[in-house]
């Protein structure tokens, strides 16, 4: 059996696999990010989620404490130890289920991005952030994680070139996670979950596209 249907059966649950075709097949990052998104709003509509917005809530009510500029480093302390201690309590509460984990460390990973002297966090960044954070987290851990070693094989990749790409695709979803976490988070949200716009529109066909020869992979190098 081929290499890539080893890594491809490691993959469960709706979507990941066609995000795994497309990080081997070289296709555009943001078609690549356009699957990963779809296949986190399946996650997020058929799973328990109470618990990310519950991190979220923490969160939020942890960065309030660094929008006064006095203090700011003692505040930032307290601030992130209230968040430690909420988000752990969430993650008992859920029993430490794989997506309280997440959405814990996607809350401790926004703060720290947040928290730099003369930045007061607005809150859309902090949602979107707080979104393309557990969007990431889930990629790799449903994903990425069980495949990369295929996706490096299949695109020829080096490590490094592997590394990049990944910020890439991060950098990717960081827009469409906007839209999203509003709908999630926000306080108009609302109850049905949809994908954002894509972000990757195909070029249209024509005769000139169909008669154009294929890319051969690594033929660069």
């Amino acid at each position: 059996m081929p290499d890539g249907d080893r890594f491809e059966r490691r993959l469960r649950g709706k979507g990941w696999r066609s995000v795994y075709r497309l990080g081997c097949s070289g296709a555009p990052i943001n078609a690549v990010a356009d699957k990963v998104m779809g296949a986190a709003v399946h996650v997020l509509g058929t799973e328990w989620i109470g618990c990310v917005r519950a991190c979220y809530t923490e969160l939020r009510e942890a960065a309030r404490h660094l929008e006064p500029p006095l203090f700011r480093e003692s505040a930032s302390h307290d601030a992130f130890d209230q968040l430690n201690s909420g988000v752990d309590a969430l993650k008992a509460d859920e029993g430490f289920s794989e997506i309280s984990r997440l959405a814990a460390d996607a809350a401790r990973r926004t703060f720290n991005e947040v928290d730099q002297p003369g930045q007061i966090p607005d809150e859309d960044v902090l949602r979107q952030r707080f979104m393309t954070n557990f969007v990431s987290a889930l990629t790799e851990r449903r994903c990425l994680s069980a495949v990369r070693d295929g996706i490096m094989q299949s695109s020829q990749r080096t490590k490094e070139e592997q590394v990049n790409w990944e910020v890439e695709l991060k950098k990717a979803i960081a827009e469409p996670c906007g839209p999203l976490s509003k709908s999630l988070l926000g306080e108009d949200r609302t109850r049905s979950i949809r994908a954002p716009r894509r972000l990757f529109e195909p070029a249209p066909v024509t005769l000139e596209t169909l008669n154009k020869p294929l890319p051969v992979l690594g033929e660069s190098r």
